[in-house]
């Protein structure tokens, strides 16, 4: 099992390598320049709309920009109904801060609450542990070339949460994000990830999240659109496989989304999404939204 798991992760971290500037150009990944680079020479994210991730799972491939703080906040709702039960989940405020330490790099705190209703059984309510992270832009997309544009995210949490989903354990997970513009206002974009323990997400984590080890990998695709000047829309895949579990699962979800731009700092949002295998969700809800300045 860990070599496998070792296998996999050189495989994520050697595409990250092989789509990089160091390698295809002889420069640097381009957040390495960060702190030596005038200020005349880094882009301003003022001149960029609000770029928010938490809604669908693939998360943004561009870090926020030196200087900014953003908030992004929502409320989701899932439902699930087999054979033996009926289960049904609500999670707010969903809460992710993003502060742009630098034009490429930005640091990420976040923090949610799970209630989970089964029938005849005891209920499952409270936090999940405090997730921090550190982004890094690695490559941005040029108008000619496949690279694309990515980051890459570094995650780690503390075991802070409700006895229901806290794992008792620091946690620790790598999500590589990756997209082409293909035309103005149509994208493509997918990450590959991996987190052990299911980086203590509450609908990953067992009845005894910290009488379990295992480990998580995933995978997502997704098509944006622009629908106009404040209207996008997306439609994404994504999967998540478990490992080293007496019962792994797989988990296999199609979701849409709309974003709104009230203005290019402010943008609300809705998704809804479908359960493609056994151990996902029948469906699932949400709305939310992110404010920068």
């Amino acid at each position: 099992m860990r070599n496998r798991i070792a296998v996999q992760l050189r495989v994520l971290l050697l595409a990250a390598l092989c789509s990089c500037p160091a390698v295809s150009n002889g420069q640097w990944f381009e957040f390495c320049d960060d702190f030596t680079k005038p200020c005349r020479c880094q882009r301003d994210p003022f001149e960029e709309r609000i770029e928010t991730e938490r809604h669908d799972f693939t998360q943004s491939a561009v870090t926020v920009g030196k200087g900014i703080v953003q908030l992004e906040g929502g409320y989701s709702y899932f439902y699930k109904d087999t054979e033996e039960e009926i289960e049904s989940s609500h999670t707010t405020p969903e809460i992710l801060l993003r502060v742009g330490l630098s034009e490429d790099i930005e640091f990420r705190i976040r923090w949610n609450h799970a209630w989970i209703f089964i029938d005849e059984e005891d209920d499952r309510i409270g936090s999940e542990d405090l997730r921090y992270s550190l982004k890094l832009q690695m490559t941005r997309q040029l108008h000619e070339g496949l690279l694309p544009t990515s980051a890459l995210e570094i995650r780690g949490t503390a075991p802070t949460g409700g006895s229901a989903f806290s794992t008792d354990k620091a946690e620790f997970s790598l999500d590589y994000i990756y997209q082409w513009e293909l035309t103005e206002g149509v994208t493509i974009a997918g990450s590959t990830g991996y987190g052990t323990n299911g980086f203590a997400d509450f609908g990953l984590v067992p009845d005894e999240p910290n009488d379990e080890n295992f480990n998580v990998l995933t995978q997502s695709a997704v098509l944006g659109l622009e629908l106009s000047e404040s209207n996008t829309m997306y439609l994404e895949w994504f999967g998540l496989f478990s490992d080293a579990l007496e019962d792994d699962f797989v988990v296999s979800v199609f979701n849409i989304g709309i974003d709104h731009y009230l203005t290019d700092d402010i943008v609300v949002d809705f998704r809804a999404g479908v359960g493609l295998s056994d151990d996902s969700d029948d469906f699932f809800t949400g709305v939310g939204g992110g404010y920068r300045f």
